[in-house]
């Protein structure tokens, strides 16, 4: 039935031949009426600007009413005009999306016609018809952030850690929240230039159908757009904290071409709209109690000596860890964690005519930033990777209304009709790499030349050749006699170690530098090496950012909306359809001098004993010496080996010793490898899907049966893997109309996700198993009534494939339902185990001889389709109250663990097993409910009160499968759910006076089995694996208070400030403070002191799981500004040009609140573990190297600057808006 109704949805579609698009336009409606007798006006005149520029119009009906849409979120100057009255212009009317603004006009008669319009300032409605927050870019502006999050945080039911992070929308995942920018969802960054921004649209409760996709809240971004004469802005902010904050930003907007209306003015019909910003920091998160690291000084002297003799003579150790205290400092800034950015926006806009509209727009954002390492602050703060990322969005949009003024004049039951269209295209980039080396994979890790000087070791022995046996000095073997060092200065800390250990081993070699392993051992560092850590604590001085990474994702997107309204109802519909292209991949440079030595002559270590070389003298006398070439095996040979010796210009067959680690690192590259060689048998150097095993970008579908047997024109295995090409579509329709007092919203949402990929047919199996109904059973051996012909069947001898043979089935399974031989359900699988002769669970086979990975195994993804009502409804308790109700299903695709990897597949075969994606992932699902009551309080507040209640289904989380086949394994699985219980108290006090108050409190209860996946595996690890308990959810925030308050002085007349010497001193000034203060987060106490700050530990828990809270955590964020308008030009009077200047300081953390954000779990506390003073631990500390050292190295790494927030940070700031 669901896939009917899913059809018929889309034959609806189609039948219109209607495309459509954007969600997220608003509605603009009102009634007209004389300000006297309060008759309606018919056919008066609406015209709809924004920046002078007319983007929407409209007429009254007989009642007076007019409707304008679709409007793109924006603040509007809504002007109305009609013969024998004043014309009116209501300005700052704010459109939102996916709302209705009401706007009531009253014009007074007149017998003189005028054409100055009466200027009536918009008042917002106290009372709205959302859950959720509209902040404008005048607010946004005003307040003291320039996060998107940190805005959205200020809304009731929005929780967030810390200024700038990630937020949780009423309990829900952070994960659960999508973003939107100009309609486009949002892969990547959803970083905006502020002055780029218009409107930012909060929705924490009572989706409306056009969303989708998500099962937390929606933040809608929505950029400015051109206007009618030209206007720019350019702003300067930096920091006077020390923590290098920078940033420049620029703005612009204007026509590009104009044409001459009916009056003969000029008006644009192409407009534009740019804005920019360039970010500079150099220390974009810092703590609250700054970081520890070691005196500049000392650091330069263990990077230049870092090794000593060790303390019983033997081997070379750290000098690192000899360090005391004493050698510290506290800084209040990261160091080596910068961050540049660079992001733009822009929009251009052709008005063909009054109904027809397009638009394209994008949006660009650049960020190179230094991954800061909490491992390498102390000893290696010079080591820190470099990334850089990019998302890139661009948009193509078509609106056509159809003509009001027509419609409104006749009586037809079908008006205010229009379609959009918006086709639009995300990239995101990335990649990752050491700062030094960028691409240069082989100089990770390079620390010099080392020659390996070899000498022949002779035994007695006999040979014979021609059948005449020879007795004498026979080859054996050869012997490493000396390993010299070259150093290289490409990793110069790196080859300060084998330097020293050199110059510490003295002159002789023997018994230090003979070969290679002497060295290794001794503490010397070949390439591809790297510092052993100080205690586990820290990364040595001379440590190698060792990864390379590249990532690239891109989204297709058709999208839209359709609107019209027939008798009284207000029909809404629209599709979107959605395709992803994701690839990935990443190698580790550092380890790939070990895989070349081990590839390298590893066909020519035999010695050819069949061929042995008698040596004779001048005189042809036999001179008592056998020896032997090396024996040439060509099956043996690695690929890299063979494309070595060509790069080389060797035989490829030739037997001559290679040194690779005798040459230089510009002689190799990565397509030397064959892909098999740089998987490395299941311990793989590369990972890749979208690309191939050298980091080609690949195009089209591969197979599984592709990857096994796919061989290239050297006859290696390919191994290749598809992108990840998921498709989202979905169709929407919703009618919102009035039944007496009742307003009622009623719409259905129809997703469909197809994962696009193969999944395994039975997750319990790799390979494909016999059922219960293929077997043979007899009268006498009849099969189990409670057994399905679809059950798998276990048996005792696998290698057993007689179909008759009864009495070799131990079990049966349904799913992950057991049942034994006589067909009763067991709990433990164990028994089916025992039972066979293997000691395993064992799978009757189609196959048994034959257990390669094939497609046979593997079927389609099922596409899941979720039909998800949407019912909301309000009504009028009086004239200032009103009620409110919804219902809504939610439901989001698989955000991780989902991608099809056969590169794990094919290990998992051999034995090899590790966390597996699950292909066959399903949607979560979020069942929402919420009831409210809103109250005017006076003429200027309001209250609200709403209670909500959520169900969360089908979370995804770490499953183990146990007893599977040939080995047991972790996935991803649909296995956790939740609820979450809240009561959410909002007061808004719009501008009275000089303030502009909001407040909120939330009370929320958000309880569940998993805060993450990563519970799952955390469950799994301590042995409860099957433990599915509702406990509060880690980011579950019991209490919420949320403030803004804004002090602002007008200007001119409307000053009602101080005047000091005859000054309006505070004229266009004004203070923004945002107050947070929200109760601390749970997390599980342990009664078992561990290494928490080294190399952990497994720990007992103490009371219930999440049973206690951290403290309650307090922000106060300022920003205090002055506007000063300017005049500038040769004329006189109001000719001149004008422009402002406003000047701020921001002030984030104003009271430097220490607010402790986490904690270790045996003591509760954020900087001691307990784990130095525990009697356990005394033994332990004791056997270190330097006890002292380890004590004060552990006390400095204990006290992370993770379990604190951010410190105040203070920027000023100038803006010139001409």
């Amino acid at each position: 039935m669901v896939k009917n109704f899913y059809l018929l949805i889309a034959s609806l579609l189609i039948s219109t031949s209607c495309v459509f698009a954007q969600a997220g336009a608003g509605t603009l409606k009102g009634v007209i009426k004389d300000a006297k007798t309060g008759e309606p006006i018919a056919f008066a005149n609406v015209i709809v600007e924004l920046g002078g520029i007319q983007v929407g119009n409209g007429q009254s009906n007989f009642e007076g009413e007019y409707q304008v849409k679709p409007i793109n979120p924006g603040s509007y100057v809504v002007k109305s005009s009609y013969v024998g009255y004043k014309p009116v212009k209501t300005t700052g009317v704010i459109i939102s999306s996916g709302k209705i603004t009401v706007v009531d006009i009253k014009m007074e008669s007149t017998v003189v016609e005028m054409k100055e319009f009466e200027v009536v300032e918009y008042d917002v409605p106290l009372i709205e018809d959302y859950q959720g927050k509209t902040v404008t870019k005048e607010e946004i502006y005003a307040l003291p952030s320039r996060s998107i999050n940190s805005v959205a945080a200020t809304t009731a039911g929005v929780t967030q850690q810390d200024e700038g992070d990630g937020v949780n929308i009423r309990g829900s995942r952070g994960d659960a929240t999508f973003y939107f920018v100009d309609g486009i969802k949002v892969r990547g960054s959803a970083n905006i230039p502020q002055q780029g921004i218009e409107q930012i649209q909060i929705i924490t409760g009572g989706l409306p159908a056009m969303y989708g996709d998500a099962t937390g809240g929606i933040i809608s971004i929505t950029t400015r757009g051109p206007s009618q004469k030209f206007h720019g802005g350019i702003e300067g902010v930096r920091s006077v904290d020390g923590y290098g904050y920078n940033l420049l930003g620029f703005n612009l907007t204007g026509p590009i071409a104009s044409k001459r209306n009916a009056d003969g003015q000029k008006v644009p019909f192409i407009g534009f709209f740019f804005s920019s910003e360039l970010y500079k920091d150099a220390d974009s998160d810092p703590s609250a109690v700054g970081i520890t690291r070691l005196k500049k000084d000392k650091l330069a002297e263990l990077a230049a000596n870092p090794l000593r003799p060790g303390p019983l003579g033997v081997g070379k150790v750290s000098n690192a860890s000899y360090v005391r205290a004493s050698d510290f400092e506290k800084v209040h800034r990261r160091e080596n964690a910068d961050v540049q950015r660079a992001s733009f926006a822009g929009k251009i806009d052709f008005k063909v005519n009054s109904q027809i509209n397009l638009t394209l727009g994008g949006t660009f954002d650049y960020v190179d930033n230094i991954g800061w390492s909490y491992g390498n602050s102390m000893f290696n703060p010079g080591e820190n990777g470099r990334g850089i990322s990019s998302t890139g969005r661009g948009y193509v949009k078509f609106t056509q209304r159809f003509s009001n003024t027509e419609q409104e004049k006749s009586a037809s039951i079908i008006k205010n009709v229009y379609y959009t269209l918006q086709a639009d295209y995300t990239i995101n980039t990335g990649k990752s790499f050491n700062n030094r080396h960028k691409d240069n994979i082989f100089d990770y890790g390079y620390v010099g030349k080392f020659k390996t000087h070899k000498m022949p070791i002779y035994m007695f022995g006999l040979d014979s050749i021609n059948g005449v046996q020879y007795a004498g000095m026979k080859l054996a073997a050869y012997a490493d006699t000396l390993f010299s060092f070259q150093r290289s200065e490409l990793n110069p800390q790196t080859a300060n170690y084998t330097s020293q250990y050199y110059d510490l081993a003295g002159p002789s070699q023997y018994g230090f530098y003979q070969n290679f392993t002497q060295v290794q051992q001794g503490g010397g560092l070949l390439n591809g090496g790297q510092p052993q850590s100080v205690y586990s604590l820290y990364s040595n001085t001379g440590s190698t950012y060792g990864g390379w990474s590249k990532s690239l994702a891109e989204q297709f997107r058709i999208v839209g909306n359709a609107s019209a309204d027939i008798k009284g109802h207000e029909i809404g519909f629209g599709f979107e359809y959605e395709q992803r292209f994701d690839r990935g991949y990443s190698v580790a440079p550092i380890g790939l001098w070990s895989i070349m030595r081990q590839l390298t002559n590893r066909h020519i270590e035999q010695f050819d004993l069949k061929n042995p070389i008698m040596v004779f003298d001048e005189n042809g006398v036999f001179a008592d010496t056998i020896t032997y070439n090396r024996l040439y095996s060509a099956n043996d040979q690695a690929f890299f080996d063979r494309n070595l010796r060509e790069k080389l210009g060797k035989p490829i067959n030739g037997l001559e010793w290679l040194d690779i680690d005798n040459m230089d690192p510009s002689t190799f590259s990565l397509n030397m490898f064959s892909a098999d060689e740089l998987l490395n048998q299941g311990n793989p150097l590369v990972s890749y899907y979208g690309y191939d095993a050298y980091g080609n970008k690949l195009r089209g579908k591969r197979t599984i049966d592709d990857y096994v047997n796919a061989r290239d024109a050297y006859g290696n295995f390919k191994r290749e893997v598809s992108a990840f090409n998921p498709i989202y579509s979905a169709a929407y329709i919703q009618d919102k109309f009035a039944f007496k007092d009742l307003i009622f919203n009623i719409g259905v949402r129809v997703d469909r996700y197809d994962a696009n990929q193969k999944a395994l047919k039975d997750p319990y199996s790799l390979y494909e198993t016999r059922k219960a109904g293929e077997f043979q059973y007899s009268d006498d051996k009849q099969r189990p009534t409670s057994i399905g012909d679809d059950f798998v069947v276990y048996v005792k001898d696998e290698k057993n494939t007689n179909l008759s043979n009864i009495d070799n089935i131990v079990g049966y399974r349904n799913g992950n339902r057991w049942y034994n031989a006589n067909g009763v359900e067991i709990l433990d699988p164990a028994i089916i185990a025992q039972a066979t002769s293997s000691g395993r669970a064992t799978p009757a086979l189609v196959n048994p001889a034959d257990q390669t990975l094939s497609s046979q195994a593997f079927s389609d993804y099922k596409p899941q389709v979720n039909v998800m009502p949407r019912i909301a409804f309000q009504f009028p308790i009086s004239d200032v109250a009103q009620f409110f109700a919804h219902y809504d299903v939610l439901t989001q695709r698989p955000t991780e663990g989902i991608r099809f990897d056969p590169i794990n597949y094919y290990f998992l075969a051999q034995g090899i097993s590790s966390l597996m994606s699950n292909p066959n992932l399903k949607p979560q699902r979020t069942i929402d409910y919420e009831v409210g009551f809103k109250q005017a309080l006076t003429r200027s507040s309001a209250l609200t009160i709403s209670a909500f209640y959520r169900e969360l289904r089908n979370l995804i989380t770490v499953v183990p499968i146990n007893y599977s086949y040939p080995v047991n394994y972790q996935t991803y699985g649909n296995m956790d759910f939740g609820t979450v219980k809240g009561l959410s108290v909002a007061y808004d006090l719009r501008r009275t006076g000089n303030v502009r108050l909001t407040a909120n409190y939330t009370l929320q209860f958000a309880d569940g089995t998993g805060t993450s996946s990563g519970t799952g595996a955390f469950l799994i690890n301590s042995g409860q694996p099957n433990l599915r308990t509702t406990l509060p959810l880690g980011f579950d925030v019991r209490h919420q208070i949320q403030t803004t308050f804004d002090f602002r002085y007008d200007e001119g007349k409307h000053y009602n400030g101080p005047v000091w010497f005859g000054k309006r001193v505070f004229e266009n000034a004004g203070v923004n403070v945002v107050m947070i203060a929200n109760s601390g987060t749970p997390y599980s106490r342990s009664s078992f002191y561990t290494q928490d700050a080294g190399t952990g530990g497994q720990a007992i828990l103490k009371g219930s799981p999440n049973g206690s809270r951290l403290p309650f955590q307090y922000r106060i964020n300022l920003r205090a500004d002055k506007t000063f308008a300017l005049k500038y030009g040769k004329k006189e009077g109001d000719e001149r040009k004008s422009a402002d200047i406003q000047l701020y300081v921001l002030v984030q953390n104003l009271l430097n609140f220490k607010n402790i954000i986490g904690v270790y779990r045996a003591t509760g506390n954020p900087d001691d573990d307990g784990y130095l003073n525990a009697a356990t631990s005394q033994a332990i500390i004791l056997s270190q190297l330097d006890p002292i050292s380890f004590a004060d190295l552990y006390t400095a790494k204990v006290r992370s600057p993770y379990n604190y927030s951010r410190p105040r940070v203070i920027r000023i700031g100038a803006i010139l808006n001409f």
